[in-house]
């Protein structure tokens, strides 16, 4: 180990990046390795449910796309090549031994071999994200697939083909800008759009086709953040101006699409009317045919096939309700299941509610229903928030630790996703179709009396209320805070205030609010913290995100806390109160502007298993000197016994430890960038691999 600190000093003494592509090869040999055997593990399962979709489509009499065998054929490329790699005999003579030292331009052959692999990995996993899977082989005399009907599972749509060639001819016209396609909500414009987008892509009529969601309040730099050629799912007029997107005469090769609900807002949208196009119900042989595809199996039994048929008849043709109703029902073989819920759609004041309810009902657990609820009340947030507040709230059971409760997170998405209830986009962030939210805020309401104000003008509860209710959402519309509300039984607070960064908390704001496990404040000016904050004895989760923070002293009373997240805060000195937070196990400072940590800090935080600093830039210490340090230095985190995932930016290359390898060896996940980096690379952590991509920064000077 000696020669290998010997190596490193040289490096750190001799370049600008004092640990580059090169060196760390070397030093985190082993990390590699074991990365190499995490993502290959991600890509082997991937595989399984890949080659499980073709052997269903190969039963039900398809042929299977051509780029799905294309692709099972690299990933057995590329996992044979890792296997190799790790069956390398040579292994055993590039490892740290104690009676032996590696050959160290072995150890870097092989450690890059690793990266390399790992590399591979990633790009042919992005790659295996299929529409489809298998499609029946025409028969002859029929039309080429190019000219054939739209399908699900084989199944023959002729209204939605002529609709969708329709539109295509509309966006293939060179004097067209503005399209649009409206119809009742759940009816299947949002489907119907992507499906175009995709045949789009494929035929290469632009350079990009992106969606985006313009919700009833728009936010502004998220779409600017998505859009390019494509709008989708219209609530409001849209300034086009204000969000930079071309239109009219000024770019003709800029063709937008736009669905809504409503005429209307198309025509206001200019929109010429006759490109507006309505999307239908569904007829009933497309109805029943959708519905057989979805429940499966199950459907054949002629016990069932009577009533089944008038389940469908009572979808009234909306492909939302058909998908909740069938997939509810898929594993359901006996006939009282299905009277039920013939009996429930019948009865129901609302049919999408309806079958909404039976869907959410037949979810298998009240942890998965739990986490359903928790989705609908923040549009569009990432998993990673959610992560935080399900693990505070005590919702994902028989977990020992942050990653246990992540995998059990991520468990539930994808089973919810199954149900058609949900879908997480590339970003990592959760999406509903609004009927859906719409639906699960109303049983959040009702079943977990939450409290959740959108609208400046909507009144507080009555006192009678607040004594029973368990979460509080205020969304961005409040200008004043009582003194103090008495909520004996709450268990989750949240307050957003964009709008309004001058709110003041009152002190004694929290002193009814005892059983509070939750809090979450964003976009808040807190030059102190409540003194009331000491009644918080049960809080797990802390989330002080975007505020403005000064005086943290109450903080240390929160002796419970579990999750502290102050991502892009604005802070100098990290607070010395938090080294009493000894039950901390994940601490997230992304984006802060924290510089300062004083020693003994870190270390103190023993049972801490993920520490985030991306993108914050902190002075720390010289962990080579045998000098007391003013600021905290990185070698304080060989004393965190439990870390497992690390996010870290480090200024200098004097503030690293010659012993690089014993501070993070043991590390499973991390993302580490060493020099004078200008910008710190794109961190979302949503259900991609990426997220778990064992890393290190290439860096780079600040630009002239």
């Amino acid at each position: 180990m000696e020669i290998l600190s010997s190596i490193v000093g040289i490096v750190a003494e001799h370049t600008v990046v004092p640990i580059g592509r090169q060196a760390s090869y070397l030093i985190f040999y082993k990390g590699n390795f074991s990365m190499l055997v995490v993502h290959v593990k991600d890509l082997e399962a991937a595989k399984e449910r890949i080659t499980h979709l073709v052997e269903e489509e190969k039963r039900n009499g398809r042929k299977i796309e051509t780029d799905v065998m294309n692709w099972l054929e690299k990933v057995d490329g590329v996992i044979e090549k890792a296997n190799l790699l790790q069956k390398d005999h040579r292994r055993a003579n590039a490892r740290c031994l104690a009676w032996s030292f590696p050959n160290l331009i072995l150890r870097h052959q092989l450690s890059w071999k690793a990266t390399k692999i790992v590399k591979d990995v990633n790009e042919v996993q992005e790659k295996g994200k299929f529409d489809r899977i298998g499609y029946l082989p025409t028969l002859d005399g029929e039309a080429s697939s190019s000219s054939s009907s739209s399908t699900r599972g084989g199944e023959i749509y002729e209204t939605r083909e002529s609709l969708k060639e329709n539109i295509m001819n509309a966006l293939a016209h060179h004097n067209s800008c503005n399209i649009g396609v409206y119809g009742l909500g759940g009816v299947g414009k949002t489907t119907l759009v992507r499906e175009i987008a995709e045949i789009s892509k494929q035929q290469k009529l632009f350079d990009a086709v992106v969606t985006t969601h313009v919700t009833k309040d728009p936010e502004i730099k998220t779409i600017q953040g998505e859009i390019a050629d494509l709008l989708d799912d219209i609530w409001t007029i849209l300034d086009l101006e204000k969000v930079g997107i071309p239109f009219g005469n000024e770019h003709n090769g800029c063709k937008l699409l736009m669905t809504s609900r409503n005429q209307d807002v198309l025509l206001q949208m200019d929109v010429p009317k006759d490109l507006t196009f309505k999307v239908e119900l569904m007829s009933e042989n497309e109805t029943w045919s959708l519905f057989q595809f979805m429940a499966g199996d199950v459907i054949k039994d002629s016990n069932l096939k009577g009533v089944a048929i008038q389940v469908a008849k009572k979808c009234e043709g909306l492909p939302l309700v058909v998908v909740a109703v069938a997939r509810a029902l898929k594993d359901k073989r006996d006939v009282q299941s299905w009277k039920d819920a013939l009996r429930r759609l019948q009865s129901g004041h609302h049919t999408i509610f309806s079958a909404l309810e039976l869907s959410y009902d037949s979810l298998e657990s009240d942890e998965m229903r739990d986490v359903f609820l928790l989705f609908a009340l923040f549009p569009s947030q990432m998993v990673d928030y959610f992560l935080k507040v399900a693990m505070g709230l005590d919702i994902l059971k028989h977990v020992n630790s942050v990653d246990d409760a992540r995998n059990r997170l991520y468990s539930i998405i994808h089973s919810l996703e199954a149900t058609c209830l949900l879908e997480v986009k590339a970003s990592g962030s959760i999406q509903m179709h609004d009927f859906v939210r719409d639906f699960s805020i109303s049983i959040a309401r009702r079943d977990k009396l939450v409290f959740l104000r959108k609208q400046s003008d909507e009144e507080w509860p009555t006192k009678d209320f607040l004594t029973r209710c368990t979460q509080v959402v205020l969304d961005s519309c409040v200008y004043e805070l009582p003194q103090m509300i008495d909520c004996p039984y709450i268990k989750f607070f949240c307050l957003s205030s964009k709008k309004n960064r001058s709110l003041k908390v009152p002190d004694d704001f929290f002193e009814g609010m005892a059983s509070l496990r939750v809090l979450d404040f964003t976009y808040l000016n807190l030059s102190s913290l409540p003194t009331s904050f000491r009644f918080l004895t049960d809080l797990q989760t802390l989330c002080l995100n975007f505020c403005i923070l000064e005086n943290m002293v109450e903080i240390e009373a929160l002796q419970n806390l579990v999750i502290l997240c102050l991502r892009g805060s604005s802070m100098t000195n990290l607070p010395r109160e938090i080294r009493q937070l000894t039950q901390l196990r994940m601490l997230d400072l992304s984006d802060s502007g924290i510089e300062v940590i004083p020693p003994n800090i870190i270390s103190s935080l023993t049972k801490l298993e993920e520490l985030y600093m991306g993108n914050t830039f902190v002075n720390w210490g010289d962990a080579n000197s045998t000098v007391q340090n003013k600021n905290a230095s990185i070698v304080e985190l060989q004393k965190l016994p439990n870390l497992t995932n690390l996010e870290l930016q480090i200024r200098k290359t004097w503030m690293l430890p010659r012993d690089l390898q014993t501070v993070f060896e043991k590390l499973e996940r991390y993302k580490i960038a060493i020099g004078d980096v200008w910008e710190w690379w794109n961190s979302k952590r949503g259900l991609s691999t990426k997220w778990r991509r064992i890393s290190v920064a290439e860096t780079s000077p600040r630009p002239k």
